[in-house]
């Protein structure tokens, strides 16, 4: 997710680029572009420059205490709004400008600083300490992949912030509880960093990691654009690439690989009816769109069309079309790399997506994400609210009264008949698969693991389950995959590291085995 802005701040357009009177409008426009593109000793030396000529100008504190927000030095953002306001109260945008700047101070007490090669993350480590380590490999494996493919290594370390629940994720990114469970941002760059909300604040948690990733390609994108890059490219670049950290380039028929079975069927009914969000749609963010449905059927669109950009010109495609964007707007610098006016380029683009023949996937659903109202919170009542045949959830609620008095068999067979009024549903082939391993049928268990996964990827449960499947019947290798990857989604899980204890301690990686040890343990005093 590029950026948003917030209800809170919305109407004090923070975001928006525009300085409130003459004075601010003549001398720091050209700043303020300046500064949206993290062009920093450009815009110091605007600041620096009005500052020298005038040290008692609100309008040049204000830019000034921008950039040093901007730069992550929070404190010194506050002391220079407060000694521009002390000037002049009365615009509302420094005002809001302060105010989010000591929102995100206050967050920052409860923040620890972790560095790695280029990267330098801050969480709570009283909560999220479990996160630092597999959040600075995906980030160094992300910034060798990225790199590898758009040419682009940054020279200063990039700043990451993953706050900890839902109202801290507000205070310093602006996305509000709606945006996170209406059009699933979890994560946003903006103001020169990378946030996202930490998996243990949403139910059964996401796909956290891939999100790091995913917001590293917006911080990339705003670099080699200039920050001119469309709504459409920052979005379909970011969901294009954002699991190169932890895949291979796909071969050229490997559609699949950016799109979720829900993606995919979002995009063969756009076909059928011909109903497209459309690039200009998008604009200025895909959280403004109407429905979680738009808002995938938009990344999907966005991202095949980069998909269509690589198999037609490679990477050069990409890193031409970015360049160019520099200093031409975006039909203009379309046409120069491609040849093609912008609509005939968003005809090809229709023409190339029919042609992969692409199937919907039946069962298939937009994930819809839920911020924690309660850490204890009745997770059998929210995955029985995913079940859609009223059949199928009354029969799947009486099987697990079934099984919480103590009668297995029972449970077992009223989960079966709820799968036949609902063949596809991820949540009862879960629950069914999660009987059968208790009466040690593990073998039976894997198909419907298997099958839940096809339909659902992103489910932490599935893979979990799938984990205990494979330990049981003693494919310790396939375990191991498959547990590494539920961290990926729900890192606090305990039955995680308890299971890839073994499963290390039998492939003889004792160190990894300790190391799960460990976060089995720490997992254990946090709760």
């Amino acid at each position: 997710m590029k950026y948003r802005i917030a209800p809170l701040f919305l109407c004090l357009c923070l975001w928006s680029g525009l300085l409130h009177g003459a004075e601010a409008e003549r001398e720091f426009k050209a700043g303020e572009e300046i500064l949206e593109a993290w062009r920093f000793p450009e815009a110091e030396a605007i600041a620096a420059k009005a500052l020298k000529d005038n040290p008692k100008s609100a309008a040049a504190l204000e830019f000034d205490g921008r950039i040093k927000f901007y730069q992550g030095r929070y404190q010194e953002a506050l002391a220079t709004l407060d000694r521009a306001l002390a000037i002049d109260s009365k615009d509302p945008r420094r005002q809001a400008m302060k105010l989010l700047t000591q929102l995100t101070l206050d967050v920052h007490k409860s923040f620890k600083r972790h560095e790695s090669a280029h990267f330098i993350l801050y969480v709570d480590d009283k909560r999220d300490a479990i996160l630092v380590p597999h959040a600075l490999d995906a980030l160094e494996k992300t910034y060798e992949a990225i790199g590898a493919e758009l040419g682009y290594y940054p020279k200063e370390k990039v700043r990451v912030e993953v706050a900890p629940d839902a109202p801290s994720f507000n205070a310093i990114s602006t996305l509000s509880l709606r945006d996170i469970e209406e059009t699933g941002a979890v994560g946003i760059c903006k103001f020169n960093k990378l946030m996202i909300i930490s998996p243990r604040a949403l139910s059964f948690g996401y796909r956290w990691v891939d999100s790091l990733s995913h917001e590293y390609l917006h911080y990339a994108i705003v670099n080699l654009s200039n920050n001119q890059a469309p709504i459409w490219l920052h979005e379909g670049m970011a969901r294009f690439y954002e699991t190169r950290w932890r895949k291979p380039a796909p071969a050229k028929d490997a559609h699949e690989d950016y799109l979720t079975p829900a993606n995919q069927t979002l995009i063969v009914q756009a076909l059928e009816k011909n109903q497209f969000v459309g690039f200009k749609k998008m604009e200025p963010s895909l959280i403004h769109l109407d429905t979680p449905e738009q808002v995938q059927l938009a990344y999907a669109e966005a991202a095949s069309a980069v998909d269509f950009i690589n198999q037609s010109k490679g990477k050069a495609g990409v890193r031409d079309l970015l360049a160019t964007l520099k200093d031409k707007p975006t039909p203009e610098a379309v046409e120069k790399v491609y040849g093609m006016a912008f609509d005939a380029f968003e005809s090809k683009w229709k023409a190339f997506l029919k042609a992969k023949g692409l199937k919907s996937i039946e069962g298939s659903r937009v994930r819809r994400l839920r911020v924690k109202k309660d850490q204890k919170e009745d997770e059998e009542v929210v995955e029985l609210r995913e079940i859609q045949s009223a059949i199928a959830r009354n029969r799947t609620h009486l099987a697990d009264q079934m099984l919480a008095k103590g009668r297995p068999v029972a449970a077992l067979n009223e989960y079966q008949r709820a799968l036949q009024a609902q063949p596809q549903s991820p949540v009862i082939l879960n629950k069914l698969g999660r009987v059968m391993l208790e009466q040690n049928r593990a073998e039976e268990a894997l198909p419907l693991f298997k099958k839940a996964l096809d339909i659902d990827p992103d489910s932490s449960n599935t893979y979990v389950q799938l984990g205990r499947g494979y330990h049981a019947t003693k494919n310790f290798k396939e375990a191991r995959a498959v547990l590494e990857e539920a961290i990926q989604l729900n890192p606090f899980h305990p039955l995680i590291y308890r299971l890839l204890g073994e499963v290390y301690t039998v492939l003889g990686d004792a160190e990894k085995a300790r190391q799960a040890r460990t976060t089995l343990d720490s997992l254990g005093r946090a709760n």
